[in-house]
């Protein structure tokens, strides 16, 4: 029986970054049909389910609407571990759904995956034949986010999640999601224009729930 209606799920869109390289906020650039980047990964966590959702921005972002539940670093540009922790503090879920704003191909079934795969006190991540983790698309458990703002809520340079990942897994608490190439548009970032160019079609198989 799957778990979803046992644990509680929250989502966060992680748009705090200050995309340098895009230069602009990618937050509010416009995909091919028109949807906002940060509008479309706020859409994806809806459709999966998960009803309360959160932006990580930074208070300078003005174009966040007034009506929406935000949360902000507690340093700011410390990187996605900051969001993320911000989420878990404000939070009162058993999982967070982690989804960056510029991975514009994520599809709905694969938050539906992570989610179908949630356990107590274990997180659910997408990983590479290379051992290299997906982490900005994945679920993490409530319990990991309040030890990790204990240890690292207030560093300027918190760990990086590739790390934190490798070691829970190596504690058993990680279910791993294996990827191949037919997952690579997936997770493709937007980090410049040339990126927000039209993806090459969808290949038919994917990840089931």
């Amino acid at each position: 029986m799957s778990p979803i209606s046992e644990l509680r799920c929250e989502g966060v869109v992680l748009a705090a970054g200050r995309s340098r390289r895009m230069g602009t906020d990618k937050a509010n650039l416009a995909l091919a049909d028109g949807e906002l980047l940060w509008l479309r990964q706020w859409r994806i966590l809806g459709e999966a389910g998960i009803a309360r959702r959160w932006l990580s921005v930074r208070a300078d972002q003005a174009w966040v609407p007034a009506d929406f539940s935000v949360v902000r670093d507690a340093v700011p540009d410390a990187g996605p571990l900051a969001g993320i922790l911000a989420v878990g503090a404000a939070g009162d879920g058993t999982h967070v759904v982690v989804l960056a704003v510029d991975l514009p191909e994520v599809p709905v079934t694969w938050v539906s995956a992570l989610m179908a795969r949630a356990k107590p006190e274990h997180g659910v991540v997408g990983r590479w034949s290379d051992g290299t983790y997906e982490p900005l698309a994945a679920l993490y458990p409530r319990e990991w986010l309040e030890e990790w703002r204990m240890k690292f809520g207030v560093a300027a340079s918190p760990p990086g999640l590739q790390a934190l990942l490798r070691e829970r897994e190596e504690a058993g608490g990680v279910v791993v999601i294996p990827l191949g190439p037919e997952h690579a548009r997936w997770f493709r970032n937007a980090n410049t224009p040339e990126d927000l160019r039209p993806f090459p079609a969808p290949v038919a198989r994917g990840v089931r729930p």
